[in-house]
């Protein structure tokens, strides 16, 4: 296989380069160069689609202050702050929630044990013999 000197023709950046002709990477796929030879439009349109994405990508940044997100994270100081406010804000949330669980759970029970539901009643009194069982034998 000889190289080959394409000739430059206006408009088209891509024919100047030497090309091998049907020269092959390992993997057995055309090189790009061969692509733009052979398809010049795919290559444009392929280009147009990368810089939408880029575009794109950009505008995303943008809107999810990404620059603030990389300034919090290279000054440790805010880092270590950000950090505690925010394990302080999960403790807290974690405890009051918790807390708003475990109240309505009880209040439901109390409401069912009260209306006489079968097993929810049963357990309330096996519970509370157990409850009286134990203050009169460790008295």
């Amino acid at each position: 296989m000889t190289p080959t000197k394409t000739e430059n023709t206006t408009g088209d950046r891509f024919a100047s380069a030497t090309i091998e002709q049907n020269d092959r990477t390992q993997d057995g796929t055309l090189r790009p160069q061969d692509l733009s030879k052979d398809h010049p439009f795919e290559l444009r349109h392929e280009v147009s689609r990368l810089n939408k994405q880029l575009e794109d990508i950009s505008v995303a940044l943008k809107k999810g202050d990404f620059k603030d997100l990389v300034e919090n994270y290279t000054d440790w100081k805010r880092r270590i702050i950000s950090n505690f406010t925010a394990g302080i804000a999960r403790g807290l949330g974690l405890s009051v929630g918790t807390v708003v669980v475990i109240a309505l759970l009880t209040w439901i029970a109390s409401v069912m044990a009260s209306l006489g539901v079968p097993y929810v009643s049963d357990f309330f009194e096996y519970v509370g013999g157990l409850i009286r069982e134990g203050r009169s034998s460790g008295s």
